[in-house]
């Protein structure tokens, strides 16, 4: 087996890293100040690096220790669910899922319930990913990236999601007042962005439209917003084929053209290794992947 450092000085590590101060850790640890300070020397003696930048009584823990942080918090986290699921096997396991509101709001959320039915011993708990976020958060088991996620790959677990298609889409009440017959006619009509920039519009566009230049903007926060914005009748938007089936499928929404293009970015699901071995983590990743087969 390989040699760990001693679980009393790992646990020492987690505490002064996570207050940046050895007094509030040893007050957590009911030991004194001088217990933490020898047992942090032991552990950089025996891991060969400085773990702290030290700044008065403030401590701040090196990049390497952030690193080190980040994964005892996770194992310590994984320990204490595995122990507490002996004590009592029969209770619910707990799962942290992390997904970008656009995607939650439109695609995840109305499948929960044939995840429920399916694993009815798994209490979930959904948590909003922020767009700009490569990586799940400390307490998060799952999350739903828009990116090719982390490049660590011995750190990570990373299964990219099927490429996405866009295509406008709208209102039918739209559509039959004010006729699309041609991509050109999005001359006439506000387009809804849920980017800041209007690359997508601007790359279905530029492939289906011409040169066009559409003079009514309206940018809003995500895919989400887009999408109902669109059903409100208020201009068209670009959809695809996630975050689009609902209302499609409902009749909320209609396609005007069939024209697409290659979404500019991927969603990913990732997961750090240490929790692959977590059932409910295990579950939910063959869940997901049943449920994106006839994307």
């Amino acid at each position: 087996m390989r040699r760990l450092p001693s679980l009393t000085a790992l646990r020492t590590f987690e505490a002064a890293a996570r207050h940046a101060h050895f007094g509030r850790a040893a007050a957590e640890l009911c030991v004194t100040d001088s217990a933490v300070s020898h047992q942090i020397r032991q552990l950089e003696e025996q891991l060969g690096s400085t773990l702290f930048e030290r700044d008065g009584r403030q401590v701040r823990p090196t990049p390497q220790a952030r690193r080190l942080l980040h994964s005892l918090q996770q194992a310590f986290e994984l320990i204490g669910e595995a122990c507490d699921e002996l004590r009592d096997p029969g209770s619910q396991a707990q799962l942290r899922v992390a997904v970008t509101a656009e995607l939650a709001q439109k695609w995840l959320v109305g499948r929960l319930a044939d995840f429920a039915e399916r694993h009815p011993q798994i209490t979930l708990h959904l948590h909003e990913q922020p767009l700009e976020a490569t990586l799940p958060g400390s307490e998060i088991d799952i999350a739903i990236t828009y990116g090719t996620g982390p490049d660590d790959a011995s750190a990570y677990f990373v299964r990219p999601l099927p490429t996405l298609q866009f295509f406008p889409v709208c209102s039918p009440g739209l559509f039959n007042q004010s006729p699309l017959k041609h991509p050109r006619d999005l001359a006439r009509h506000c387009l809804l962005h849920d980017d800041q920039d209007g690359k997508t519009w601007t790359a279905w566009l530029t492939t289906h439209a011409g040169d066009i230049q559409p003079t009514r903007h309206l940018y809003l926060g995500h895919a989400g917003l887009t999408m109902e914005a669109a059903a409100r009748g208020q201009g068209v938007a670009i959809g695809d084929n996630l975050t689009s089936a609902e209302d499609l499928a409902s009749g909320r929404l209609v396609r005007p053209f069939a024209a697409q293009v290659p979404s500019l970015g991927q969603y990913a699901l990732v997961c750090e290794r240490l929790r692959l071995d977590k059932p409910a983590v295990a579950h939910f990743i063959e869940w997901l992947t049943d449920q994106l087969v006839d994307l």
